[in-house]
């Protein structure tokens, strides 16, 4: 199952993702340069597939150019990012599960990963280029602290493809309009490539080799934010290119699907100096093409002081999330030998401190039920801990 990586880790470090974003840090210079490591160490404890421990990282490197305030061109901005993983995995060789246990959890590359050039307007933006879908799309700002995937972009919605949408680790051509009819609507279309990447090379750096027949995956999302607080969206997806989740010929030959998934989330409470946040969030997608045909995810996050000094961010979230395999999946997989359950569910609690400006740790606890959907695999516990180091050139 593809990851979202990239978009919960820059969320979590505070690095911009948009051109928006970066229009509110007036000291920066026209040219901020990026970089994040990301390191965890898990064990799985109980179940899975075996028990055993891994070391995954991710390297980030971010270079982002105001064109604006370097040459004058009016609300353009340039974003060239790479990435690095290493070799490791956790939920293909020791857990066994679908939804990911870590957001980072690649098979290991290098590659560039965004290169795209964004024009902002008066009542919206457009960006062309190499692009994270997910840092546009089917963003989850509340669940961008937990680290199982499933709460950046949806399973539902990242199984879309024979190698995936335009998201971590592998990202393609694509073009993004953002619409903003005021305050509180908010209107994206997105159009990408069907098939991104090699899926024959899954580790080969960035290929632009678009076929007649690979198709293309386009995306509608509207936004409703009754206040500054709280938001909700609601997004529409179909997707003409190929598809690998069947082996049976005829299923293989259906490859046209839809999808559609709504979130809502925003602040609950608040006391003194903390607060309460929480999201829902639901999809579903064409159980004749792709093996999930419905995902539901849920959490609450605990922002303010808890252990450490006051000056420290601290967080304390609790997310559950649950895939539906399709009908029509297991019954092909039957029809192949396979038994596969219906339901797979992960529970997250997690903590996370900014210890220093630069380091943020963060421990975490995963419970997975019926992992893959399999029904020779336990339960299994999985424990890890997180560091991120973080540095830019940002002024202050």
């Amino acid at each position: 199952m593809r990851t979202a990586g990239v978009p919960a880790i820059i969320a979590a470090l505070g690095l911009p993702m948009t051109a928006e974003s970066n229009e509110s840090h007036a000291d920066t210079p026209p040219l901020l340069l990026e970089a994040a490591y990301t390191g965890e160490v898990w064990r799985n404890f109980s179940g899975g597939a075996r028990r055993d421990g891994t070391y995954l990282d991710n390297i980030d490197v971010i270079a982002t150019l105001d064109a604006e305030r370097a040459f004058g061109w009016r609300g353009t901005t340039f974003l060239v990012s790479g990435l690095y993983n290493n070799k490791p995995t956790l939920s293909d060789r020791i857990v066994g599960d679908i939804q990911t246990v870590s957001n980072i959890d690649t098979e290991g590359a290098s590659r560039v990963y965004e290169a795209w050039v964004e024009r902002a307007f008066e009542a919206g933006a457009i960006k062309l280029g190499l692009i994270d879908l997910n840092s546009e799309l089917d963003v989850n700002e509340t669940g961008a602290l937990f680290v199982n995937s499933s709460h950046g972009i949806g399973p539902d919605f990242s199984q879309v493809g024979e190698n995936g949408p335009s998201i971590f680790p592998i990202t393609g051509l694509g073009t993004v309009m953002r619409w903003d009819y005021n305050d509180a609507l908010q209107i994206r279309l997105g159009a990408f490539e069907g098939t991104v990447g090699d899926p024959t090379h899954p580790n080969r750096a960035a290929t632009f080799d678009i076929e007649d027949d690979e198709g293309a995956l386009l995306v509608g999302e509207l936004t409703l934010r009754p206040t500054e607080s709280n938001r909700s969206i609601v997004g529409v997806w179909r997707h003409t290119g190929r598809s690998t989740d069947f082996n049976d010929e005829e299923l293989q030959r259906r490859t046209e699907s839809l999808g559609v998934y709504a979130l809502t989330e925003g602040k609950l409470l608040e006391r003194g100096e903390g607060s309460l946040s929480g999201f829902l969030r639901v999809g579903f997608a064409d159980g004749d093409v792709h093996q999930i045909s419905r995902y539901v995810g849920a959490g609450l996050v605990w922002s303010g002081p808890l252990l450490a000094s006051a000056e420290s961010e601290e967080q304390l979230g609790l997310a559950v999330g649950n895939i539906a395999n399709g009908q029509p999946y297991r019954h092909a997989q039957a029809e192949l030998g396979s038994s596969f359950e219906r339901h797979e569910t992960a529970i997250e609690l997690t903590y996370r401190v900014q210890a220093l400006p630069w380091l943020a740790l963060q421990p975490d606890l995963q419970y997975i039920i019926n992992p893959g959907t399999n029904p020779t695999l336990d339960d299994a516990w999985v424990v890890g801990l997180r560091f991120e180091f973080s540095w830019s050139n940002e002024a202050g």
